[in-house]
């Protein structure tokens, strides 16, 4: 195990950066094969073994049975504890995931960037690198998702891409009308009762006297476009109101984890974020299919930069040389984006008035910099809630 560092007046800080294992696992993922290098201590040095193995369930769940044997029967002297089995794998969109499945165990899910930085890429030396920088203990242990948080997360992707869909249409509807002429979309949304009502009545050959309409209406094929346009962008509405009851149902009926040993109810919970400032139930169901459980993060600033709402400083000679915004989630940053705007705009809320002092405060940039403060704080907010399973309190 690691010590803790101690301090040398001689020779300096003493501080052990990681320890090596006892055996290393790297694996390297395509949609066809995966190549699996496992790395194994014989005395003084260390033997590599590789593999290739399709992808199907019974090969994958082989692959592992490779892996265990050639740890138990290779390894000089024999390795005691192999389960649960350690092992790093790329990050590759969701061609690792059956592979995580299939070996469980604890594994560091490494981005390719990071895990193979040289110019020369083969599968076998990535998977080489990989079986080192496990062996090595370079990266920390992955959370790993279980099914139902899946399905939930799948819910959320389709209502996701059902809004995104309408939200299409509705942008598209208000092109198409701008070329004849109309800018209804000027003062409110072509999705609007009266707006909406106003479009459907042209198309269906009634005028409407109004600043913002052209008396030349609009063609008759267009008439028939605009008309089915409005009946797919009620069909995605449709859809996306389903999942949103289909996520709050299951997400509701989940006990989530707060705490090693602590668990507490769906609609409890709930209950707790509802108290937060700015915070709705859509939020609430991104933060909790995003996040899951704070046990993920010690500190809120871990949080915090993994909602993207944290800067990232280069630092050189001591001095700062640039300051950019890490992406972190984008889904979380862009729900607590929109909360913070909303707080801002109605600044009736402590927080919202703060965020509206910095907003006020910095001419060039204001808005975009309350915002992103005032994320911050809800997802701190949001971290607390969780983690200690009680209301919002200032």
């Amino acid at each position: 195990m690691l010590t803790e560092s101690i301090i040398d007046s001689e020779w300096g800080n003493r501080e052990p950066i990681q320890a090596l294992k006892d055996y290393g696992v790297g694996i390297d993922t395509h949609s066809k094969f995966i190549a699996v290098c496992v790395l194994v201590k014989e005395g003084y040095n260390v033997i590599k073994y590789e593999r290739d193995f399709p992808t199907s369930w019974k090969a994958l769940k082989e692959a592992r049975n490779w892996v265990v044997d050639v740890i138990r029967t290779k390894s000089v002297p024999t390795v005691l504890n192999i389960e649960p089995l350690h092992y790093s794998i790329e990050s590759t969109g969701t061609y690792h995931l059956p592979v995580l499945k299939a070996f469980g165990g604890t594994p560091s899910v490494v981005n390719p960037l990071l895990a193979s930085p040289s110019r020369r890429k083969t599968d076998k030396l990535d998977a080489k690198l990989l079986a080192y920088q496990n062996m090595t203990g370079l990266w920390p242990e992955s959370f790993v998702i279980s099914d139902k948080i899946q399905e939930l997360r799948i819910i959320m992707r389709q209502r996701q891409f059902h809004q995104q869909m309408a939200t299409s249409i509705a942008n598209r509807i208000n092109n198409y009308i701008l070329r004849f002429g109309h800018t209804l979309g000027s003062i409110d949304s072509v999705t609007s009762i009266k707006s909406r009502a106003l479009i459907e009545d042209m198309c269906d050959g009634h005028f409407i006297p109004s600043d913002y309409i052209c008396p030349d209406g609009f063609p008759d094929e267009v008439k028939s476009v605009i008309k089915s346009m409005y009946a797919d962008y009620d069909t995605h509405k449709e859809k996306a109101h389903e999942y949103t009851k289909q996520a709050l149902k299951l997400a509701k009926a989940i006990n989530w984890e707060i705490g090693k040993g602590r668990t507490i109810s769906g609609k409890k919970l709930f209950a707790h974020f509802l108290t937060i400032p700015g915070i709705g139930e859509i939020t609430t169901l991104i933060w909790l299919s995003q996040i899951v459980t704070p046990t993920r993060f010690k500190t809120a600033k871990q949080v915090a930069a993994y909602c993207g709402c944290d800067p990232y400083l280069k630092v050189s000679a001591g001095k700062v040389t640039a300051q950019t915004r890490r992406k972190g989630n984008q889904e979380i940053h862009y729900a607590l984006v929109k909360c913070a705007s909303a707080l801002i705009q109605k600044h009736n809320e402590p927080l919202g008035q703060w965020g509206y002092g910095i907003y006020r405060r910095n001419l060039k940039g204001g808005w975009k910099k309350a915002c992103s403060a005032v994320a911050r704080r809800l997802a701190v907010a949001m971290f607390y809630v969780h983690k200690l399973g009680v209301d919002f309190s200032y």
